[in-house]
């Protein structure tokens, strides 16, 4: 179908125009492994080892099976439910290292079994045979490799209550594993089954460790100091050796240099963000993300039983998961869009990016400068004082000013060039000018230059911001944010 059908079929759906919708392909995957269940002295036993080579997709486990079973009701109490053997699942590397673990009832997924009986006494009996297809779980993998899943199931049972008995009997039971699957959600309309759905990758998985520290005591001198011989944008404060509090670029140009504070005579206390916004080593990728996106931070502090054992970035997420960026840092003009206009102007803007992004699938085209930076952008003359520039950095909430000299762009300076070349030197910020700390030559690009080319450019000149000249005039500016919003995965070139 040709991609401008696509797109108008798509329009016409969502304006209530057109009414038909075509029934929703689940994409069930590739089969990688597929092993039968022995049974024996009534119990079933399961191990499945299998290898994944493609990173970053969805696998799923599921069961196809047959049993049997006879109900007896003698006086049948509703309250007393329907109950049924329970498995244990269970997920390991190839150290044997536990992934995942559940015991859970096999009824919560194989709820195939029901009865029209609703009366309140029964005399009688009830025989079926069942067989059906389950998936049981739908995982991503933390990495490559080899894994092995266990599964164990009491096959054969007898179930006695007041007021009814039961006996099971499993006769078949085969586990397989396919990859390249697409996430189901239960409860709906097409699952009879509630459906489970994990990140087996954690963030002691990306984390990055050991992670440097200062006391709450120590003053910002030393601690900017301490950033420039590492090469980090924090630091994590600590009072008695437990943290306490973090301190950034952004910390010590806002709390420092607009406050007309000395570096060396204010001490770390004084100026770091507390309390601590922290995560456990066990919490999943996507839920860390999650938090980092919606406190607006780039780095959270990893504690286990009171310790500080590593930090997570956003550069952390985007080279081991890089997929989380999408979800969680949207494209800004649709969710600008989203909180402002109706629900048809929202449905139209939805068509429209549509609309151009099938296009550009059909048509090959690369995503360009130009449709991924920012403008207008924020400068400052080669004179202003870098108090100024620091006061408007502040209030624009942005981390770096292009400055022109003559009107023409003639370098950048950002939160790193105003910690390290005016707090360290402890020079006062009023009688600092633009032109004495800012980099230069300034590095830029062309509008039409693509995505994955800024990148490459960035990582090789190790810059975050790259300001964007048309025939000699500055357009815009594209940051490793705005790569991240637009097109996460080239920025793994920048980060690799």
């Amino acid at each position: 179908m040709k991609w401008w059908v696509e797109s108008l079929i798509l329009f016409l759906r969502s304006s209530g125009v057109l009414f038909l919708r075509p029934k929703r392909k689940i994409s069930q995957g590739i089969e990688i492994a597929r092993v039968e269940g022995d049974k024996k002295n009534g119990k079933i036993k399961i191990s499945c080892p299998f290898k994944i080579t493609a990173f970053q997709k969805w696998y799923r486990i599921g069961l196809v099976f047959r049993f049997s079973e006879t109900i007896k009701w003698y006086e049948y109490n509703s309250s007393l439910g329907l109950q049924f053997n329970s498995y244990r699942l269970s997920i390991a590397d190839r150290q044997g290292k536990c992934l995942f673990s559940e015991r859970r009832s096999f009824m919560d997924f194989a709820s195939l079994f029901k009865t029209a009986y609703s009366g309140k006494r029964f005399l009688g009996r009830y025989t079926a045979t069942h067989r059906g297809e389950v998936a049981i779980l739908d995982f991503i993998p933390p990495h490559p490799g080899r894994y092995k899943v266990d599964f164990d199931l009491a096959a054969d049972e007898d179930f006695s209550e007041p007021g009814h008995s039961r006996m099971t009997s499993f006769q078949e039971l085969v586990l397989w594993v396919r990859e390249g699957v697409e996430p189901l959600r239960g409860p709906g309309p097409s699952l009879e089954y509630p459906h489970k759905r994990i990140d087996l990758m954690k963030v002691r998985d990306i984390m990055t460790h050991p992670i440097i520290t200062e006391d709450e005591e120590v003053l910002v001198t030393k601690i900017v100091r301490d950033m420039a011989e590492q090469g980090i944008g924090s630091v994590v404060i600590t009072s008695e050796n437990k943290p306490e509090g973090i301190i950034t670029e952004r910390d010590i140009v806002s709390k420092v240099v607009l406050r007309n504070k000395r570096a060396s005579e204010t001490k770390s206390r004084e100026i770091m963000s507390s309390p601590l916004i922290t995560l456990e080593p066990d919490t999943p990728v996507e839920e860390a993300c999650e938090s980092v996106a919606k406190g607006g931070i780039k780095r959270v502090p990893v504690i286990e039983n009171g310790s500080l054992v590593g930090i997570v970035s956003v550069r952390n997420i985007l080279t081991k998961k890089p997929g989380c960026a999408k979800r969680f840092y949207p494209h800004p003009e649709v969710r600008v869009l989203a909180s402002r206009c109706k629900k048809a102007l929202c449905l139209a803007v939805s068509c429209f990016l549509f609309f151009r992004a099938r296009r550009r699938e059909f048509e090959r085209e690369e995503k360009k400068v130009r449709d991924i930076m920012t403008h207008p952008i924020i400068t400052e003359d080669e004179d202003a004082s870098v108090a100024k520039i620091a006061a408007d950095m502040d209030k624009q909430g942005i981390g770096s000013v292009v400055i022109t000299s003559k009107g023409k762009p003639a370098g950048i300076i950002t939160e790193r060039d105003i910690a390290l070349k005016v707090l360290l030197t402890d020079k006062e910020a009023n009688g600092v000018k633009a032109k004495e700390i800012m980099a230069s030559p300034l590095v830029t690009v062309k509008p039409e230059v693509s995505a994955d080319a800024v990148c490459k450019l960035a990582a090789k000149k190790g810059i975050k911001r790259v300001p964007v000249v048309e025939n000699g005039s500055l357009v815009g500016i594209v940051s490793i944010q705005d790569l991240l919003r637009r097109k996460p995965e080239c920025v793994r070139e920048f980060y690799s």
